[in-house]
């Protein structure tokens, strides 16, 4: 028998996420789902005009394209928004060949370009409100400090996505807890947080019941590939009207400001992601992006490794158990170290021994898969020492994260391809 408060705690955590699963339910039952398609590839027509994606709805401006939101030109096809034919078409090239045949079409927005969006936007006296997308599955990588600077003068709520990319086990209200805490240090720090998910239909109905509910201009934000548009497609398909924002696994799908009705009296703007700067996918051929931008739920592989070992990521990057060997005290032996790696399911990972790491790599780097653009690309190491006992994560922006139990004199590593930018890898707290 427990003589401790955690039961209470407990117990209390299981209430809470019981009435969350029921409020989230009663959202998903409060209207019925009708599946609504767009009826051809290169125009829009809803149902009920001024509803949807109104971009164009009443517009005296030059006509846009409805999936990323940049205005429609036909001279230029090395330019954004070229169309072949503006009269009869919603869509610009770019977004059509992304949309009907994932093919790449290059066009960036630079931070620049994105601050003065955002500065035009907070000119205004009126209240507006910033949905700020972070991706559960990389959450250190997916924050711009100063993103949230600019938004802090406003009202934000902050939009967890991909939640159900996480093992079931884990509880709602851990999560939201950890991130409550990992915003700490932020200026947006005591802001709304809600949990959701483009897939899982209840969540989609609690964010279009959340959306629906503000009377005044809402704006989607994020670094690229969080989510963002994913999320508006799957509110407007709830919302029975149909889903025509461009979504991709490469960056930069929407160029501008894209307007979606969910009321007559309801304006939400859906903006450009940017740039993932510190991500693996940098170093990479945009071939391998399935990698690191999926949805399917996390995978979670187990090593009990000896000092001296390490774990590749296909060929991108891996981990060594450097040196700090635990020790069993009741039989006076040494014993191995257990490290969870939490991954995308279609990641190879691949054991050997530390002092072969390197001619593994240089032997193989040509037959590893994802492997990095830059066959004589150079590596940096970040190392990592413990003197004491705690749960901890490390986090490596796009291949998820390593979870295990630190103790005195453990040494770690962890080597990464070197970018322009760096790839982001951080410690935090242990979430599971």
């Amino acid at each position: 028998m427990k003589f401790s408060n955690n039961d209470k705690i407990d117990e209390i955590e299981k209430q809470l996420e019981e009435l969350e699963d029921k409020a989230l339910k009663i959202n998903a039952q409060s209207e019925e789902v009708i599946k609504v398609k767009q009826k051809s590839k290169v125009t829009l027509t809803e149902a009920r005009p001024g509803i949807g994606n109104t971009t164009n709805f009443n517009s005296s401006g030059p006509k846009k394209c409805i999936g990323c939101g940049k205005e429609l030109q036909t001279e230029d096809d090395k330019l954004p928004g070229f169309s072949l034919n503006i009269e009869k078409q919603d869509l610009c090239l770019r977004c059509f060949k992304i949309k009907y045949y994932n093919k790449l079409v290059e066009q960036e927005i630079n931070d620049q370009d994105f601050i003065k969006i955002i500065d035009d936007i907070n000119k205004t006296d009126e209240k507006i409100r910033y949905y700020y997308v972070v991706d559960i599955f990389d959450l250190p990588g997916s924050r711009l400090t100063w993103l949230e600077q600019l938004i802090s003068k406003k009202e934000v709520v902050i939009l967890v996505n991909k939640i159900d990319l996480f093992p079931k086990a884990v509880k709602k209200t851990k999560i939201f807890n950890y991130v409550k805490k990992f915003f700490e240090d932020s200026p947006i720090n005591g802001s709304k947080i809600i949990l959701t998910s483009s897939i899982k239909q209840d969540y989609v109905f609690a964010l279009v019941n959340e959306l629906k509910s503000v009377q005044y201009d809402q704006y989607i934000v994020g670094i690229s590939n969080a989510g963002k548009s994913s999320l508006i497609n799957a509110c407007l398909k709830a919302n029975q009207q149909i889903p025509s924002i461009v979504t991709s696994k490469y960056v930069n799908t929407t160029l501008d400001k894209i307007k979606i009705n969910f009321t007559e009296k309801n304006f939400v703007y859906d903006t450009p992601g940017l740039v993932k700067h510190n991500h693996i996918a940098i170093a990479t051929a945009p071939s391998y992006w399935d990698f690191f931008f999926f949805q399917k739920e996390i995978k979670q592989v187990t090593y009990q490794l000896n000092q001296g070992q390490s774990i590749f990521y296909g060929g991108l990057a891996w981990f060594t158990f450097e040196n700090g060997q635990a020790f069993n005290e009741k039989n006076g032996k040494e014993t191995k170290t257990n490290f969870h790696f939490y991954i995308n399911k279609q990641l190879p990972l691949h054991r050997t021994k530390a002092i072969n790491a390197q001619r593994y790599f240089k032997k193989n780097r040509h037959n590893l898969s994802p492997r990095l653009l830059d066959k004589d690309c150079e590596f940096e190491t970040l190392v990592f020492n413990y003197t004491n006992e705690r749960k901890v994560d490390i986090h490596i922006s796009g291949l998820g994260w390593i979870n295990f139990k630190s103790y005195p004199d453990m040494k770690l590593s962890i080597t990464v391809p070197k970018t322009e930018y760096g790839i982001k890898v951080t410690e935090l707290d242990a979430l599971i």
